[in-house]
C-alpha cells in the first residue's frame, strides 16, 4: 500500500505513523502500477501521470464501503449556506430535547442547551465522516464539503448556486456533491430537482420555505413567512443578519419536517436562533455598522449575497468591505478580481488585506464596515 501527500502538506508524525504499519510514504506524485486508487474528486489527475492502475474510485466511494457507524447521520453539502443549515437544524433538534454532535467546518462537537461545544477542530472533508467521536447521540448532523458516504439517515443539498470547476476545471461541483445521494431520504431545493433526480436516487424537495415580510432593517428583528404545514409568521432575532439565513432556515426546515418535527417546536427554535458566530455577527458602534464573516466559502458568490441583503436595509451608503484571504484549510482560494467586480456593481469601496494578520487603516467617514476573513476548515 501506498500513501501519496500530493499536496505535500502531511506531518512528520503522519508519515511515521503510516510508517509504522508497513504503508510506503511518497511526497508528490506517485509512481508504479497499482490495482487501486482512491483519491478526493477534487484532486486532478496529472498527480496519476507517472503510475498506472486498473481502478479508480473517489474518497467518497471508500467512505460508503468502509462505513460502520450504526448512529443517525444527517449530512449536508452544497455550494452555500451549509454551515447555516447544520447548526439552525441543530438549535431545532437540540430545543426538542435531542442530544446532537455538530461537526461543521468551524469544528466538532455535541450541540447542548443552544450551545455548540467544539472540541477539535477537523476537515470537513468526506473520509472524516470515518472517524467520529464517540458518544450516544440521537443525531449526528455533518457538513461535508464535496461528496459525503452515501448512507446517511437524511441526506441534503442546500444548492447548486454555481456549479463550478474542480480537479483543475476537469470536473464539477456536481460530480462531486451527488456522492452525498443516499438510498433514504434526500432533500433538495424544488428548482434543483431534475439535477439530482438523474443520479438515479430517491428525491424529495424541500417542501418548506421562509421569506421576509415587511422592510427589513439593520440590528431590527426581521418578520418573517415561515411554509411548514401552512403559513405562520415570526420575528427573528435582531442580534444578526438574520435576513441572509433565511434559505438555510428553509433547508432547515424541510429536514425537521421530514423528521416529523412539530411545527410549534420549529417556529420556537427560529425564534430563539441568535446566528452562526463569525457568521453574520452585526454591531453598531459610534453610528458605524460592523458586519462580521469567517467562512472558508467566501467568494464573489457570498459577497454578492451579504451586499445585496445589507442593500434592502439601505446600509451600503459609505460603506467599505474589507477582504482577509487567510485560509487554514481552504480548497478553492478567492478571485479578486471577481470580487472587485461586485464591490463595484454595489458602489462599494473595497480593501484586500495581505493575509498576514495585520489590520488595514478603515477610511474616515465610512457608514458601514463589512470585514470578511476567508477561514475554515474544509
Amino acid at each position: 500500500m501506498t500513501l501519496a501527500d500530493v499536496y505535500r502538506i502531511a506531518t512528520p508524525e503522519l508519515r511515521r505513523e503510516m510508517e509504522s504499519i508497513g504503508v510506503k510514504f511518497v511526497i508528490g506524485t506517485p509512481e508504479g502500477d497499482f490495482d487501486l486508487v482512491t483519491m478526493p474528486c477534487h484532486c486532478p489527475d496529472v498527480f496519476l501521470e507517472k503510475c498506472t492502475y486498473k481502478d479508480r474510485v473517489w474518497f467518497s466511494d471508500s467512505v460508503n464501503r468502509f462505513m460502520d457507524d450504526p448512529r443517525k447521520r444527517i449530512e449536508i453539502t452544497g455550494v452555500k449556506g451549509k454551515t447555516s443549515t447544520c447548526y439552525i437544524l441543530a438549535h431545532i433538534l437540540d430545543s426538542c430535547g435531542m442530544t446532537v454532535h455538530l461537526a461543521t467546518s468551524r469544528g466538532a462537537g455535541p450541540f447542548v442547551n443552544g450551545e455548540h461545544r467544539i472540541k477539535e477542530w477537523r476537515s470537513i472533508a468526506p473520509p472524516y465522516l470515518l472517524d467520529q467521536e464517540p458518544g450516544d447521540y440521537d443525531i449526528m448532523i455533518n457538513e461535508v464539503s464535496l461528496g459525503g458516504s452515501g448512507r446517511a439517515y437524511i441526506a441534503c443539498i442546500t444548492n447548486l448556486l454555481e456549479d463550478y470547476g474542480i480537479a483543475k476545471k476537469t470536473r464539477k461541483a456536481r460530480d462531486a456533491k451527488k456522492a452525498v445521494l443516499c438510498d433514504n431520504v434526500n432533500i433538495v431545493q424544488p428548482d434543483e430537482v431534475p439535477i439530482w433526480e438523474a443520479y438515479g436516487k430517491p428525491i424529495t424537495p424541500n417542501p418548506c420555505s421562509v421569506t421576509a415580510v415587511g422592510e427589513p432593517e439593520f440590528g431590527k428583528s426581521l418578520r418573517v413567512r415561515v411554509e411548514y404545514d401552512g403559513p405562520h409568521e415570526i420575528d427573528l432575532d435582531p442580534g444578526y443578519l438574520s435576513l441572509q439565513y433565511l434559505q438555510a432556515m428553509a433547508t432547515a426546515c424541510g429536514i425537521a419536517h421530514e423528521m416529523g418535527i412539530p411545527c410549534d417546536k420549529v417556529l420556537r427554535a427560529l425564534e430563539t436562533f441568535k446566528g452562526v458566530p463569525g457568521r453574520g455577527e452585526i454591531r453598531s458602534e459610534d453610528g458605524v455598522r460592523y458586519i462580521i464573516e469567517r467562512n472558508p466559502g467566501i467568494s464573489h458568490m457570498s459577497v454578492e449575497w451579504t451586499l445585496t441583503c445589507l442593500g434592502r436595509m439601505h446600509t451600503l451608503d459609505r460603506a467599505v468591505l474589507i477582504i482577509d484571504p487567510v485560509s487554514k484549510k481552504v480548497c478553492d482560494k478567492l478571485d479578486r478580481d471577481l470580487i472587485a467586480e461586485v464591490a463595484a456593481k454595489h458602489g462599494v469601496a473595497l480593501i484586500v488585506t495581505p493575509g498576514d494578520g495585520t489590520e488595514p487603516d478603515v477610511p474616515e467617514g465610512m457608514g458601514t464596515v463589512i470585514r470578511m476573513t476567508k477561514e475554515g476548515y474544509q
